[in-house]
């Protein structure tokens, strides 16, 4: 017997009859990609007949009136109708399976009367993997900031919740969420938004956590500055440092009297001259902010401790001793006129 027809012959059935509306068991029924679901109603006494359609477009699942069940295409080998109760069991569901099922039924006691209802299924995919995507990858101080919660294996994700070190994250005017909070917007980052960021993906069938993000703002350089003696003897070994704050740690370059001498954060002279007078300058260059910070040094020779030149001090115990001995002299004369006039 034909789909139609047994549409036909339990239409009949109630003709011209208001049917009584009958909830199902379990309505939304749950379920995930590969499960058995069972679509339960009670009818309002004994079955008589009975047609299940695919809404909206009333696609035909199963049909029943007092023979062999019959089964609507695509459905084949998928469909048990339990012919007491009307109820379907459908097996191995899958994503288009998703949707609403409306049933048609008779009962033949007490009395002849037509019921029909509906019931919501409802199918998800298994969330497998999450994962946190930033955008851009490199995260700069004061520009904008996204990270995306990447959910893999399920197309509907009804919650996202975000983590940061382990606590739900904070928002504000600056930290922001998208309508599916699939997205956090900073605007802009921040260093204090340096920490480990984590998305939890959840749907009514799975749920799964990513694994930590670690946002490490870049920044900088900032504050540079040269470590050096302001001045040093000729023949000494003196070193220059240049630092700054900055991540990534920064490339140096230094300049002695306008010309590239040197890049690393140390420039050294092993010999002190004269023609190392003048201005030391380092830049300090970040290569994921592209920004750069400078410091200038000048730096003096001074007279080396063992050249023939005599020291201030020096120079003072001479003619300290030199009139100390003149002095000492004049005693001695003085002594030997006052001896020789007696």
């Amino acid at each position: 017997m034909g789909a139609h027809f047994i549409n036909w012959v339990i239409i009949s059935l109630w003709a011209g009859s208001s049917a009584l509306v009958v909830t199902p068991v379990t309505d939304p029924v749950i379920s995930k990609v590969g499960d058995n679901v069972m679509l339960e109603i009670k009818p309002p006494g004994v079955l008589g007949a009975v047609a299940w359609f695919f809404s909206p477009a009333k696609i035909p699942v199963v049909s029943w009136v007092g023979s062999d069940p019959v089964i609507g295409a695509g459905y084949e080998n998928r469909v048990t109708l339990n012919t007491a109760t009307g109820s379907v069991e459908l097996r191995s569901v899958n994503i288009s399976d998703d949707g609403v099922y409306a049933f048609q039924g008779t009962t033949f006691t007490p009395g002849r009367e037509p019921f029909s209802g509906s019931v919501t299924l409802k199918v998800y995919e298994r969330i497998t993997n999450v994962n946190v995507k930033p955008s851009p990858a490199q995260p700069i101080a004061n520009q904008t900031l996204k990270l995306t919660c990447e959910v893999l294996g399920s197309q509907t994700v009804p919650s996202r919740l975000w983590l940061k070190d382990g606590q739900p994250l904070s928002t504000s005017d600056r930290i922001t969420l998208s309508v599916d909070s699939s997205v956090v917007s900073f605007n802009p980052v921040l260093q204090s938004d340096d920490g480990e960021y984590q998305c939890k993906a959840s749907n009514p069938v799975s749920d799964a956590t990513s694994a930590g993000y670690r946002l490490e703002v870049n920044y900088g350089p900032q504050q540079a500055s040269i470590t050096a003696p302001d001045s040093a003897a000729e023949g000494s070994s003196v070193t220059f440092t240049c630092s700054a704050q900055s991540l990534p740690p920064c490339i140096y370059t230094w300049y002695f009297n306008g010309t590239e001498t040197a890049q690393s954060s140390q420039y050294k002279i092993a010999s002190v001259s004269n023609a190392d007078r003048g201005s030391y300058t380092c830049v300090a260059w970040n290569s994921v902010t592209e920004r750069k910070s400078s410091a200038v040094k000048e730096f003096t020779m001074t007279a080396a401790a063992n050249s023939g030149s005599l020291t201030g001090g020096e120079i003072a115990g001479i003619v300290f001793g030199t009139l100390a001995g003149v002095a000492l002299i004049g005693v001695i004369l003085y002594f030997c006129l006052k001896k020789c006039g007696h």
